[in-house]
């Protein structure tokens, strides 16, 4: 499994040696150089022996169990048909863009995860665990590398159109399970899933989408497995069947802007916000100060968790190209649920594909309720932006 090291760890090697373990240290942070490009070290993590497996709970996840031919879906912990929950999900890139509103599909994903880009607005990556009868998802935008990173925490299969410069070599390595657009210096392209459909009033860039009924013949042509692989490790705990965690007595939050009114961090520059609805337990998304709807149901998102993540970030060139640290150790995260916020911190240190997980700083992992989770990957040079009430 390939191995990608940031400036970060370097830095936590000069700090703890060989020893440091998640959960174990409480360690001061360190800040990654302006326009440190995070390359790959496997050679690096190695010797530093990080151990990929995390720490369970004292009393660790509830058993998966089948009942009535159901069982509990590892991205939502809701009720799944059984033959859906070996699948492997997609993780397809979706326009952000006010132009390109609104998006088609994202009311059926099972996570989603909105990072900063060029420009300095956002870009959302959306994973679906079950895609096939959705009319399309999109429209659909290019690759950055930390989106990339974050689809193999799923061992999803990720699809995207167009990349930048950076992305390359990985997008063609053969490493990575992708279904990339015909794009300039693909390889191996994805011809059947992705088409064009009319939009009066918006330019052509904002008019491809992913057709999950031609998914299929991409993934045949490419041999890509659809089951998920073994030893997949999860990625979240859910509260146990039947019950909510309610994190009674925590502090209450019902209005979250993960980057306030600051256009430089790129959720202030989209107008980010979810407001808790204390009737349905859900927090409902807008964007550009409107409701961020599905077109194909009407509806607004409305999601039961959302999570800060808080990653060291970099400017790559004169670009404004970024760059995330997706791999660290006991960085800082804000869980939402239930209207109220959980403060503590996400370690993944190993090998790519080990999912990033969520712990209080007493070291007890957090408890998600069942249901779909929005993550913001907030860049930490902008934490003071953020606004929770």
């Amino acid at each position: 499994m390939k191995k990608r090291c940031t400036s970060l760890v370097l830095a936590l090697l000069l700090v703890f040696g060989a020893s440091g373990c998640a959960g174990k240290e409480n360690a001061p942070q360190a800040q990654p150089p302006q326009g440190t490009v995070f390359d790959t070290e496997a050679e690096i993590l190695k010797a530093a022996d990080m151990d990929a497996e995390m720490e369970e709970p004292s009393e660790g996840p509830e058993e998966r169990v089948v009942v009535d031919g159901k069982i509990r879906s590892l991205l939502t912990g809701e009720w799944i048909p059984e033959i859906k929950s070996v699948n492997r999900p997609i993780a397809v890139m979706v326009n952000n863009k006010s132009e390109a509103l609104p998006m088609s599909g994202i009311g059926s994903a099972d996570v989603i995860y909105e990072c900063p880009v060029e420009g300095r607005i956002t870009r959302w990556m959306c994973i679906f665990e079950n895609w096939e009868e959705l009319d399309r998802i999109g429209s659909v935008r290019s690759c950055r590398q930390y989106f990339l990173d974050f689809a193999q925490e799923f061992n999803a299969i990720y699809c995207h159109f167009g990349q930048v410069v950076y992305a390359l070599p990985d997008l063609n390595s053969g490493e990575f399970d992708v279904l990339s657009g015909g794009t300039s210096g693909i390889k191996s392209p994805a011809g059947s899933m992705y088409d064009r459909i009319s939009r009066p009033g918006k330019a052509k860039e904002h008019t491809l989408y992913a057709f999950p009924d031609k998914i299929p013949q991409d993934i045949e042509k490419k041999g890509y497995d659809t089951v998920l692989q073994d030893g997949y490790r999860r990625k979240f705990l859910f509260a146990r069947d039947g019950e909510v965690v309610t994190y009674e007595g925590y502090p209450d939050a019902v209005m979250l802007q993960p980057g306030g009114t600051s256009g430089k961090n790129g959720f202030g520059g989209v107008k980010a916000t979810f407001q808790y609805n204390e009737g349905d337990h859900l927090y409902y998304r807008s964007t550009y100060g409107s409701p961020h709807l599905d077109e194909l149901t009407g509806k607004q998102l409305a999601v039961k968790n959302v999570i800060f993540q808080y990653c060291n970030g970099s400017v790559m060139d004169s670009k404004d190209y970024l760059s995330f640290a997706t791999q660290a150790q006991k960085e800082k995260c804000i869980v939402f649920t239930e209207g109220k916020m959980i403060e503590g911190y996400w370690s993944n240190p190993g090998d790519l594909g080990t999912p990033a997980r969520y712990y209080q700083e007493d070291g007890s992992e957090i408890v998600l309720n069942s249901g779909v989770t929005f993550i913001c990957v907030v860049w930490k040079d902008y934490t003071d932006d953020v606004v929770i009430q």
